[in-house]
């Protein structure tokens, strides 16, 4: 039973990254590139599952793309400070978690990544609106819902998936493919 289960649960996950439009992946990857060859901030944000993945990008592209004295991408997770996140959604509104965090960072031209399956958490819409209301890019990797996220995207990828565990998962591949790929480029130029 747990191994038709197991079987049915990869297939449905190969099938997801099959699916995945590979120029989108590159323009992606080319936008976070941008970022850091122009010293613009990256903001990645999400809730539950996806909350824990933007703390991973964070991580992966924080330290995990750089080679010895290569340029570093200023990229922070909106999740990762808990004090703050809590202060802001008792005394304003969860709603306002991220909204709040980059009215304190946020210039124009930063970029935004929300991770979602639904693509209608209300605090990443809410943030990805702000955004882009103050001149930032907005990347969306979203499920197959799409849901309002989908409008609010310069750069967007669906993954086809309405499941949650595969589209999580494959936000953690998509973030290992791209942090990977540029850690290789630097890795090349510096010779």
């Amino acid at each position: 039973m747990f191994e038709a289960f197991y079987r049915e649960y990869l297939e449905e996950f190969i099938e997801a990254l099959r699916g995945l439009d590979v120029a989108v992946l590159e323009n992606i990857m080319k936008e976070l590139e941008s970022a850091r060859q122009e010293g613009r901030q990256v903001f990645v944000i999400g809730n539950g599952g996806s909350a824990a993945s933007a703390s991973h990008w964070a991580c992966d592209f924080g330290k995990g793309i750089n080679v010895g004295e290569s340029k570093r991408l200023r990229v922070f997770s909106l999740i990762d400070n808990t004090p703050l996140g809590t202060a802001i959604s008792n005394d304003i509104s969860y709603d306002e978690v991220f909204t709040e965090q980059l009215k304190n960072y946020l210039n124009a031209g930063d970029v935004i990544v929300g991770l979602s399956v639904s693509g209608n958490s209300e605090n990443v819409v809410r943030a990805l609106a702000y955004g882009r209301e103050q001149g930032a890019k907005t990347i969306c990797i979203i499920g197959s819902a799409r849901g309002r996220m989908a409008e609010l995207a310069d750069i967007l990828l669906v993954i086809e998936s309405g499941n949650y565990g595969i589209v999580e998962d494959t936000h953690m591949l998509i973030g290992h493919v791209i942090s990977q790929y540029m850690r290789r480029v630097s890795v090349e130029a510096a010779g």
